[in-house]
Order: structure tokens, then C-alpha cells, then sequence
């Protein structure tokens, strides 16, 4: 058989943007496998991206690229034919045709490329395995939202272009967003004088932004420049559906308008994946599929079913999955989200949705505040800080209700703990303050409100004063201990920040008492934990010492949570308070590492800023130095105690150094970023672990048996048991051990034994 390069794939009329890292995927995937699926939304541009690798791999097939267009085609049994006609070959009558295709293609070498098998992707899979099997030169590429699911096939999925976030500075340079790119030449085909400003550019972006990075939408925006100005696209955006109806001549009719586009997703996906689309819309952001279950689940759509139609979303690229360390999120893009939204509200469930997102949320915040203290803190807190903009979704929406708003005081109160620790204090203000005005009701939930909005403005005194006036007076009128603890609690940590410790210790009694009245026993645990840093600060370190390990009794405590950072740190003040620097040094740098475990912000400026304090009294001046350029910097707002500490240390440490060194080494501690100042701190940059201190000495005799113990993996009840000692007691050894040796796990405990028993071998 004569062989010539020939195929009809069309020359493309329009510049090709970006996508580098997407075909280079798929040409690898063709040189292993026989099928490859190109997957994604509608309108990400499957069929470019198709279209590209097509023409780039063309010259390896003799016999062509051959594009099968099947956007029209909704009938299954017609596929074949289709398929046939589409690659030049006769449709005679004679030959049945499911046998005249494979026949046609047996001997040839192409490239087949089957654009748009939505929605005859089963007749699609059946007819490719059949080909794949016939014609052993053959290889077939698709463009679909979801895949053939037949053996041998690869799966390529690509999304939307990435889009500058709203964080980035201004962008100087369009072609570094492939998103920002594709507009400004689009928008030149149209209106060659659009100018290119930094102000343009920036207003380029927030519309890339709004339209999901999506390429159909972003082509079509620039196409409505023919008639609007930059400015007046941007205003008009948040009715785009409206704005966007019309693409240029001769594009399929699923693409004239961007609801065109969207219902043909739509129409492909079963009665209870539509359900499922229009509820989710309630999402924002990323959610898991146990958020999914909780709040989408109910009689019409039962929670064991909500697995299988979550799968038939993916594979119709309605839905997004990304795969994070902890498992899977799912996201849906604003345009489908968008669409949702309207089949929800025809659905007269947006209320009813809404509510139950609500209650979901808080559910969430109320089981991770409860989990700060068990091994599941960092898990909770990841969980946390992926659903942020639920939680705000949520939040806007209960201000929007009035009968959710005492529901959305709750839930922003409950959430104190994560505005600190995710460094979004101003944020969590914010909410609390709006909720206040819009509920002035004398209610619980608003005396805990007041309580945690007067915990935010610790900075401010005056307005901490102000808040936590009116609520104590609340919380006495409602006789409830537990909130009368919350105020307490925070009127401690006030009079603490204030430098005032046996005005907080007196505070803080009164809390613990009303806590434990109420069995809360979060309240409970961080009362003891602030009153233990009362006591040191009040020049007690052995009664602090003394509430840190009934901190550690309480139930469910463990070394490997978030709280256990806060505990480490008293305990490496009270040390130093006792003339104990190499000890206090240790336990103050697992304190850092535990924060920066959980990314807890606040926690790790708090290490910064009063680990010069420990570095000088173990004698490394440098190290204090950049230490304290470092707390100039990420110095943790109204902790005006460590200011104190830290300004005395100042002086000590300019009086070892010099001043011409001591300036040279804060400057470049001020040089620092909160995560490089903690990763000196901990002594783990490059993320070596910190060498271990010479010497057993160190250890008595008690400490060193219990070092051995530790080095043969048993753990604290296992060495209580040897010992004829109390877990607590074993667990105050362990921590000793660690802090002596500057240690931040057990696992370098045993490393360390390891190798004084080779040297007292080998000695």
C-alpha cells in the first residue's frame, strides 16, 4: 500500500498559549500508550491542547492525523460511521460498518483524534477497544470530560489556566500568567490599541481571576472589547452569564454562550449527579467528600450514594479533585459553581442548603478546637485551613440572615483559636465585630462572642477593656460558668500582656474554677497552660513547672499536639528562671518545632521573640543577635511580657558583642522570615537534625536508665512499669532528656545512645 503523509487536521487560526508542561504530558503518554484521554471541564481547552500534540506528533504516522469532530453527535449507534466518514473511508452499504472501520484502519499507522465524546463516551469505549485490538498501528487520542475507562488508557486531565492570585504584586511581565497571556492577545485581535499598563494589566487579571482562569470565558470576555472598555467589563463581570452571550461565527453550538456551554455539562450527567452539582454549590473553595456526605445527603440522595456520584462528577469534569498529603479535596469551578447556584435556587433549596453548610461548619470548628489537645491537633487544623473560605462563605451568609446570625456568632467565636494561629487576627475581628452589631441580643453566644472579639484586641487594651466589660457583665447575667470562664480566662491573658502577673494568676484562678464547674475541659487545659505562664512570669517557676504536668494529665493530653508547643515554652522559662540554660534551650527550641509543625504563627513569633533570652544565657551571643533583629520583625503584637525580657537581653547580649557586631548580627536577623528565623532556632535549616551535646554527664543516673529504655522503642507506660515509677513521673524524665541534650524527638534519643555505647566500645 502507497503511503503518503496526508490527514485532515485543520491549520490553527488563533495563536496557541501556554500549555507547555500539559503536551508534553500527553506526547509521553502517546509514545507508552496505544489511548490517551484528554480530560477537563468544558471549555478548558481539551480540544486545543488535542489539536496541538496532533500536529506536533503528526510526522510519525504515514498514513495521518485524523480529527473526528463529534460534538453533534448524541446517538451511539451512529458513532461508527461517523468515525469512518470522519477518516476518509466509504460507508458502502455492503459491509456492516462496526466491521468496515477496523477493516479500513487494519494495516495503517495513524493517529486518530476523537474530539468531543461526551456524550457517546460508552459507544466511544466500545468502538476504540475494538480498534485498538484490529488495527495494532493505530493509536487513537480524545478530548472528553470524562474517561473511556478501557484498559491500556492513559489519562491526561488538564484545568484552567493559573491566574495571578490576588496577593501578587503587579505584574510586570503577562507571559508569566498563561491566563493573563491568552486575554491580552485575544483582546488584540479585537482592539489592536488596548494599551498594557500596569494598571491594565492589574485590572486583566481580576477579570482572569473572576472567570476561573477558563479559557472559553477569558476568550470571550476579550471578544466583548469590541464594545466595552476595560473598566466596564470588569463592572459588568458579576453578571457574566448575561454579558457573555454571543462566541465568534462558527463555533459549535454548545459554545455561543457560556449557559449553553454549561448546560451541555449539565444534560450529560444523571438525575443525582445534577442534584448533587446543584447542591455543592453551596460550597466555596476546596471541601472533602465527608463535608460533601454531611451536609448534600439526605432522603433524595442517600449518604452511601454520595461516593459514587461524586466519581461521575470527576468524570465528567464537573468537579475538581486535587490529591493533597492528607487525601483527596474537591473543588467546583466558579462558573459551574455559579450555574449551581440557579438550579439550587429553582430547586427552592438554597436556605435549606445553606443552613446545613452552616451547621457543618460549626461542627468543624467546635470538634477542632476540642482537638488542639489530642495527637489529632495538626489534622484538625489542616482541615480548618482548607475550608477557610467556607468558613467565610458560611459567615457571610449568616449576616445576611437574620435568623442564622446568632449562628454565625458562634461559629466566628468558636474559631478564636485559628484567627490566631493562621495569622488572620484582623479577619477574625472583622467577623465578630459585624456579627456583634448585627446581633445585639443578650444572648450566649453573644457574651462568647464578646469574650473572643476582646481576645483579638489584646493589641488594643483600650477596646479589650471595652469588650470584655460587657461581657463579663453578660455572662454574670446569664449565670453560664463556662462563659464567665471564657472572660476570666481573657481577662488574664490581658492583665498578662500588660505585665500585671498576679493580677492574671488571680484571674485565671477564678477561670479554672468555672471551667471545671462547667466540665469544659478545652477551658481546663489552656487555663492551666496560661497560669503556668502567669507563674512564671510572677517569678514562680516551680508552681508553673507543677501546672504543666497537670496539664499533661488531663485526658487525652499527648506530646504530639499543638498545646504541648505552649507547655514546652513555660517549661524553658521556668528552666531559665532556675539557672538552667542548656535545659531551657532545648525544651524552648521543641516548643518552636512544634509550632511550626502547625503552622502556628502566632506560636512560632512568641519562640522568636524570647529565644534571645535562652541563647544568651547559654552563652551565644551571636546567635541572640540575629535572635533579636529577628523578634524586631515578627514580634508578636501586645506581648508586651517578652518585650520586657527581650529589651534586658538586648543590652547583656550588645555588651558581650560589641556594638559595631552586635548591629551587624540583628540586621541580619532582621533579614529573616518567620519560618528562616524558627528554622535557625530549631537548628534544622536544610533540615539536618541539631547535632547532639558531648557528654553524658548531662544525665543522672535515673535519666540515663530511662534513656536506654527509650532507645529500645519503649514507650512511657512501658518505662513506668520497668522503672516502679508513674507514667506522669516517666514523662517528665523523657522531657528532661530532651531538653538536657537539645533534642526534639525520642528517635534522636535513641540515635544518641547508639552512639555513646560505640564510643564506650571502642574507647
Amino acid at each position: 500500500m502507497a503511503r503518503t503523509r496526508r490527514g485532515n487536521l485543520p491549520a490553527e487560526v488563533t495563536s496557541f498559549v501556554g500549555r507547555r508542561t500539559e503536551v508534553a504530558g500527553v506526547k509521553r503518554s502517546l509514545e507508552t500508550y496505544r489511548l490517551v484521554t484528554v480530560t477537563g471541564t468544558g471549555g478548558v481547552g481539551k480540544t486545543r491542547l488535542a489539536r496541538r500534540v496532533a500536529a506536533d506528533v503528526g510526522g510519525a504516522f504515514p498514513d495521518g492525523v485524523w480529527l473526528v469532530e463529534l460534538d453533534d453527535l448524541a446517538d451511539g449507534p451512529l458513532l461508527a460511521s461517523t468515525v469512518l466518514l470522519g477518516i476518509g473511508g466509504r460507508d458502502d452499504g455492503v459491509t456492516a460498518v462496526d466491521d468496515a472501520l477496523p477493516a479500513y484502519l487494519r494495516d495503517r499507522q495513524a493517529l486518530l483524534l476523537l474530539d468531543g465524546c461526551d456524550r457517546v463516551v460508552e459507544a466511544c469505549a466500545e468502538l476504540v477497544e475494538r480498534l485498538l485490538q484490529a488495527a495494532p498501528g493505530v493509536r487513537v487520542l480524545c478530548s472528553s470530560r470524562r474517561p473511556l475507562r478501557i484498559p491500556g488508557e492513559a489519562v491526561v486531565p488538564i484545568g484552567p489556566f493559573p491566574a495571578p492570585p490576588e496577593t501578587a504584586a503587579r505584574i510586570a511581565d503577562p507571559a508569566s500568567y498563561d491566563a493573563v497571556t491568552l486575554f491580552v492577545e485575544r483582546a488584540l485581535a479585537v482592539r489592536p490599541t488596548l494599551r498594557t499598563s500596569a494598571d491594565d494589566l492589574d485590572l486583566i487579571a481580576r477579570i482572569c481571576r473572576r472567570l476561573d482562569g477558563l479559557p472559553i470565558a477569558i476568550e470571550f470576555a476579550a471578544d466583548r472589547l469590541d464594545v466595552l472598555s476595560l473598566e466596564e467589563l470588569g463592572d459588568r463581570l458579576d453578571d457574566a452569564y448575561r454579558l457573555l452571550v454571543t462566541a465568534k461565527r462558527g463555533a459549535p453550538e454548545r459554545q455561543r454562550t457560556l449557559q449553553a456551554l454549561v448546560d451541555s455539562s449539565h444534560q450529560l450527567c444523571s438525575e443525582p449527579e445534577q442534584l448533587l452539582w446543584a447542591r455543592l454549590s453551596v460550597f466555596t473553595g476546596r471541601f472533602e467528600l465527608p463535608a460533601v456526605e454531611d451536609v448534600c445527603a439526605d432522603d433524595r440522595l442517600p449518604r452511601d450514594a454520595v461516593l459514587d456520584v461524586v466519581a461521575g462528577l470527576i468524570d465528567k469534569s464537573v468537579l475538581v479533585r486535587d490529591e493533597h498529603p492528607g487525601g483527596s479535596w474537591f473543588r467546583l469551578p466558579r462558573l459551574l459553581r455559579d450555574y449551581g447556584a440557579l438550579r439550587l435556587d429553582e430547586l427552592d433549596e438554597w436556605d435549606r442548603l445553606r443552613s446545613r453548610h452552616v451547621r457543618w461548619c460549626q461542627w468543624l470548628a467546635d470538634h477542632a478546637a476540642e482537638g488542639l489537645l489530642t495527637t489529632r491537633s495538626d489534622g484538625w487544623m489542616g482541615q480548618v485551613r482548607g475550608n477557610h473560605a467556607n468558613v467565610r462563605a458560611a459567615l457571610e451568609y449568616c449576616l445576611g440572615s437574620p435568623a442564622r446570625v446568632q449562628d454565625g456568632l458562634r461559629l466566628a467565636a468558636a474559631l478564636w483559636y485559628y484567627w490566631i494561629m493562621a495569622g488572620r487576627v484582623a479577619e477574625g475581628r472583622e467577623w465578630l465585630c459585624r456579627l456583634l452589631r448585627a446581633a445585639p441580643e443578650p444572648t450566649t453566644a453573644r457574651a462568647s462572642a464578646l469574650g473572643a472579639a476582646a481576645y483579638l484586641a489584646l493589641a488594643d487594651h483600650g477596646r479589650a477593656d471595652e469588650l470584655l466589660a460587657e461581657g463579663t457583665a453578660l455572662a454574670e447575667r446569664l449565670a453560664e460558668p463556662t462563659v464567665t470562664g471564657e472572660l476570666r480566662y481573657v481577662a488574664g491573658l490581658l492583665e498578662l500582656h500588660r505585665g500585671d502577673a498576679a493580677a492574671a494568676r488571680t484571674h485565671l484562678a477564678v477561670a479554672l474554677a468555672r471551667f471545671r464547674e462547667g466540665g469544659d475541659g478545652m477551658g481546663t487545659s489552656k487555663t492551666l497552660c496560661l497560669s503556668a505562664v502567669a507563674c512564671v512570669m510572677d517569678a514562680a517557676p516551680r508552681e508553673a513547672v507543677s501546672l504543666c504536668d497537670e496539664f499533661l494529665a488531663m485526658p487525652g493530653a499527648s506530646s504530639e499536639n499543638w498545646g504541648f508547643a505552649y507547655i514546652q515554652w513555660t517549661r524553658a522559662l521556668a528552666a531559665w528562671r532556675e539557672g538552667l540554660p542548656t535545659e531551657a534551650l532545648g525544651l524552648h527550641r521543641q516548643a518552636a518545632a512544634l509550632a511550626r509543625r502547625f503552622d502556628d504563627r502566632f506560636g512560632m513569633g512568641v519562640c522568636v521573640q524570647s529565644a534571645a533570652v535562652h541563647l544568651e544565657a547559654a552563652g551565644r551571643h551571636r546567635e541572640a543577635a540575629v535572635s533579636l533583629g529577628a523578634a524586631e520583625v515578627h514580634r508578636v503584637s501586645g506581648f508586651g511580657m517578652l518585650d520586657d525580657l527581650r529589651r534586658r537581653c538586648a543590652e547583656d547580649v550588645r555588651g558581650a558583642l560589641g556594638p559595631v557586631r552586635y548591629a551587624e548580627l540583628v540586621e541580619e536577623g532582621r533579614g529573616l522570615s518567620l519560618d528562616r528565623a524558627v528554622d535557625r532556632l530549631v537548628g534544622q535549616e536544610g533540615g539536618a537534625a541539631p547535632a547532639p551535646l558531648p557528654g553524658t554527664e548531662l544525665l543522672s543516673k535515673r535519666e540515663w536508665e530511662v534513656a536506654e529504655l527509650v532507645a529500645e522503642g519503649r514507650s512511657n507506660k512501658e518505662i513506668a512499669a520497668a522503672l516502679v515509677i508513674s507514667t506522669r513521673t516517666a514523662e517528665g524524665h523523657v522531657q528532661r532528656i530532651l531538653g538536657k541534650l537539645e533534642f526534639l524527638s525520642r528517635a534522636q534519643i535513641a540515635s544518641w545512645m547508639t552512639e555513646q555505647r560505640v564510643r564506650g566500645a571502642t574507647g
